[in-house]
């Protein structure tokens, strides 16, 4: 028994953090609804206005069905004009957004449509003993609105508090007076029931959506992490070989169709495997990371920073001439040769040969002839002594 409390109040305390997080949907749906149902029933009570007072007009009635013909006329015309005032209240609240009346509007509109239900039963009891019209508000409230059992409970209790007294004022038939005050309470119950399956169905839906959106927000995550993965290097974050070629034979493209010079910097660290074998390939990668740094810090946001691999690294610089492209290398190579990386308890001093190359648009070089020129380049910078631009 101890331990069937105990699961009972484990389901109760999940379903109420359920209910808290689904809350702001119901509300939501509820008014979209209450914008809808709203004018639908002004018209259908409307509707019944003109047919009534036709009766009234054209037929000759006697005065106990002339007074319930026209008390069910004011009532149902009552019942049009504040549902007409409610559908327009709530297009009101899809525009000004006032949380009090988005939420209460929906709860005065289940309690007045339950109460205009049990008054309607309440006239007809004058000549017919059938609850017909109160079942069906009962069951037409728990379908069209969405709220939490405890908020639900409440609102079917009091309309059968007032159910319970409206047909003890026109029903004198002890006996019918009785079985409709049951019948009242298995529709108020059977009502709530219906309300709590709906409730509960709908907290479901939005649970599994709200994880399916957390399952598709990770995944989405995870391609865009497989994505970076693809197209940059692993060890500098740097834009890897095929990723580079690809932007730059784009950027070539656009360069012709805009008549703009395209350059480019082929680098190579000086002396690279002296570092990993005097401090081991753990600091050499950290001078990978550092030069790509620096190369980052020194060019412009539009310049492409790429690494080929081992120590040779690439720089795309959309519209920019020989001379421009010169003086950057140059500045880089400076700014390479004293940013050294920090190691341990000391400093590795490294540099880096240049290799320039450049293409105008009426020259229309590709990727290919651009990267075997600056390679020559490169060549010659490493044959004239390294740490140099050529």
């Amino acid at each position: 028994m101890d331990t069937f409390i105990l699961e009972l109040r484990r389901r109760a305390a999940r379903w109420r953090a359920e209910h808290t997080q689904v809350a702001p949907a119901a509300l939501a749906l509820n008014l979209q609804r209450a914008r809808i149902v709203a004018p639908v029933v002004a018209a259908i009570n409307l509707a019944l206005v003109i047919w009534l007072g036709l009766a009234l007009t054209v037929r000759t009635l006697d005065d106990q069905v002339f007074e319930l013909t026209l008390a069910l006329l004011l009532t149902h015309l009552a019942m049009g004009l504040i549902f007409g005032a409610l559908g327009w209240a709530a297009r009101a609240l899809r525009h000004s957004g006032h949380a009090l009346g988005s939420k209460a509007l929906p709860l005065v509109m289940a309690v007045l449509a339950l109460t205009f239900s049990a008054g309607f039963v309440a006239l007809n009891q004058l000549v017919f003993p059938g609850i017909t019209t109160f079942w069906m508000g009962c069951m037409l409230v728990a379908a069209l609105l969405y709220w939490p059992p405890g908020r639900s409970a409440g609102v079917y209790l009091a309309a059968y508090a007032w159910f319970f007294e409206a047909v003890g004022w026109s029903q004198t038939n002890a006996a019918v007076l009785h079985a409709n005050r049951v019948n009242g309470l298995a529709a108020v119950a059977m009502g709530w029931v219906l309300s709590l399956l709906l409730w509960r169905n709908f907290t479901n839906l939005q649970m599994y959506q709200k994880q399916l959106e957390s399952a598709n927000a990770e995944l989405q995550a995870r391609q865009k992490d497989l994505q970076r993965l693809t197209r940059l290097d692993g060890l500098t974050g740097l834009y890897n070989r095929s990723t580079f070629v690809e932007l730059t034979r784009e950027e070539l493209a656009r360069a012709q169709r805009q008549g703009s010079a395209t350059s480019i910097l082929l680098l190579d660290l000086d002396l690279f495997k002296h570092v990993n074998d005097t401090w081991g390939h753990p600091a050499g990668d950290a001078v990978l990371k550092n030069v790509a740094a620096v190369a980052n810090n020194s060019v412009r946001s539009t310049d492409l920073v790429g690494r080929l691999g081992g120590e040779e690294f690439i720089i795309l610089l959309p519209n920019t001439t020989m001379d421009a492209a010169r003086k950057l290398a140059e500045k880089l190579r400076a700014n390479l040769q004293r940013t050294p990386t920090a190691w341990e308890q000391g400093l590795i001093n490294s540099t880096v040969s240049v290799g320039v190359a450049s293409t105008t648009a009426a020259e229309n070089r590709d990727f290919d002839h651009l990267y075997t020129s600056a390679d020559k380049a490169l060549y010659t910078a490493k044959e004239k002594g390294r740490n140099r631009v050529e």
